[in-house]
């Protein structure tokens, strides 16, 4: 979504953007004196693949921001906690997942303080509670002490290569045994050089005010935190992260294994990328919603069930429709009809994590179970082995045609309708064209008497799309009608 200048409360910034505008926005908030370059590219396209609009900017005296004279900022911790906001109201966001590393950890304590309805999730990285309070914490770690006695000289501001040297300088301390390295330090550290407005400014931050703390109103924050902390942060020792995780209801601490005081590197991305993202899913059903809508967009009614399915085996999400019990109304309808599976096939469709099919196998059935999602599949295999169940990866679209009007029983459990319509129709009629004579259709979904629900999917179903099921030499055994789902039985005669 490129970089651009954005005028907040009086200054400029500078904000670059990855991913899509209309996906949940991650607001990406640096540590004191830290360019947006800090927050790793790839880190942030690693986000956005998951379905994140991901911000980064620059704040006050930091890269292509506004610069004030070197020495002598105008402005307090609490005006850089009110950029942040202003900078969402500019890009047109209500509420973001604040993500603050040290300082912008504390900053972003106070946006969940005192703006809750501003932040949809909380995650602290490698920071402390904001102000003083009762609870001693941990002194910064004894290699920081020279650092802090005798810091790296100033260098000559317009020498490149002295800049990067000492930005170098300055942060190595830092970095944890599995942190940047030198290495990625010069790399980083020639790029805020090659972007920063006034170089020689770019430590006002830590001559600013602090502004007014909030660390006796921790325990009033109610948006989900998670609190990642390096094991290795000399700045912030480790006690640090786990006193937050305990002030604030309901954090969850996540450990950055050898990881020290720095944005997180790319030694832990596959700890902490699935972690974060899992953190600002809102749960698989509101995932599912969101890569729904891009792909009926791009006309693919189909291709989001396995980018679910394959972020859930990542866990970036909550895997979904994951349950180990039978479909209850598939239960029920079997312990009320008694069928004789010994000696008969039977085929499940969408089946998913499989719960469904080792129940239909359990009735003696030899049971096939497909989904569209080889990754369903492959999970769904792996919950059960040694199954006697058949799992393959096929299209109800297009099935197989060997298997056309060869199952004594079919059973579809919601799998239909995930579909909008098209090719809803074309699906339904595929599922009675699976049914061998003498065969039985089991249906289930939920109910939309009226044909008037416009959510995302599921897409309830109306009556008349379940009478639909009657075709090809289907006829209707008995549709219940149940508070909010269709049962619907269909046989072939023999």
């Amino acid at each position: 979504m490129g970089v651009r200048m954005i005028k907040v409360n009086g200054v400029e910034l500078c904000a670059e953007e990855f991913g899509d505008a209309g996906d949940p926005a991650i607001l990406l908030i640096g540590g004191a004196t830290a360019a947006m370059d800090w927050w790793d590219t790839a880190l942030c396209a690693r986000l956005a693949a998951g379905a994140r609009r991901v911000i980064r900017y620059d704040a006050r005296d930091t890269g292509a921001a506004t610069a004030s004279p070197p020495g002598r900022p105008a402005y307090s911790g609490d005006d850089l906690a009110d950029d942040a906001l202003g900078l969402l109201d500019a890009l047109g966001v209500g509420a973001a997942h604040i993500v603050g590393m040290s300082a912008g950890g504390m900053l972003a304590q106070r946006i969940a303080v005192r703006h809750p309805d501003r932040v949809a999730t909380l995650t602290l990285v490698d920071t402390t509670p904001d102000g003083p309070g009762p609870e001693p914490l941990p002194p910064p770690a004894q290699r920081l002490h020279t650092v802090f006695a005798d810091p790296p000289a100033e260098p000559d501001w317009t020498d490149r290569e002295a800049v990067i040297a000492y930005i170098v300088a300055l942060h190595l301390p830092y970095s944890g045994p599995a942190g940047a390295g030198e290495a990625r330090l010069r790399e980083i550290a020639a790029r805020v050089a090659d972007r920063t407005r006034d170089l020689a400014a770019s430590g006002n931050q830590f001559h600013a005010g602090e502004g007014v703390g909030v660390r006796d109103r921790l325990g009033t924050i109610t948006a989900p935190t998670l609190v990642a902390h390096g094991t290795d942060d000399p700045m912030f020792p480790y006690a640090h992260g786990e006193a937050l995780a305990r002030a604030i209801p309901g954090a969850v601490l996540l450990p950055l294994d050898g990881v020290g005081h720095e944005a997180p590197p790319p030694s832990c991305w596959d700890v902490f990328v699935p972690a974060l993202l899992r953190h600002t899913s809102g749960g698989w059903p509101m995932q599912a919603d969101r890569l729904a809508h891009k792909a009926l967009a791009a006309g693919d009614a189909t291709g989001w069930f396995d980018t679910l399915y394959s972020a859930a085996a990542a866990d970036e999400v909550a895997m979904p429709w994951d349950r180990a019990e039978p479909q209850p109304l598939l239960a029920e309808w079997a312990r009320l009809r008694r069928p004789a599976g010994a000696g008969r096939t039977a085929l499940v469709v969408g089946c998913g994590l499989g719960a469904d099919a080792e129940f239909v196998a359990g009735l003696g059935y030899a049971t096939t179970a497909f989904d569209i999602s080889p990754t369903a599949v492959r999970e769904a295999a792996g919950r059960h082995p040694g199954s006697a169940v058949r799992y393959v990866t096929a299209d109800l679209l297009d099935p197989p045609a060997s298997w056309l009007r060869a199952y004594d029983l079919v059973v579809e459990v919601h799998t239909v309708q995930a579909l909008p319509e098209p090719p809803r129709r074309a699906a339904i009629i595929n599922v009675g064209r699976l049914v061998a004579p003498g065969g039985t259709l089991l249906t289930v979904s939920y109910r939309d008497p009226d044909g008037t629900d416009d959510r995302p999917p599921p897409w309830p179903l109306t009556r008349a799309e379940v009478d639909a099921y009657a075709t090809d030499g289907l006829t209707e055994v008995a549709v219940d009608a149940l508070p909010a789902r269709w049962r619907a039985e269909f046989a072939r005669a023999p």
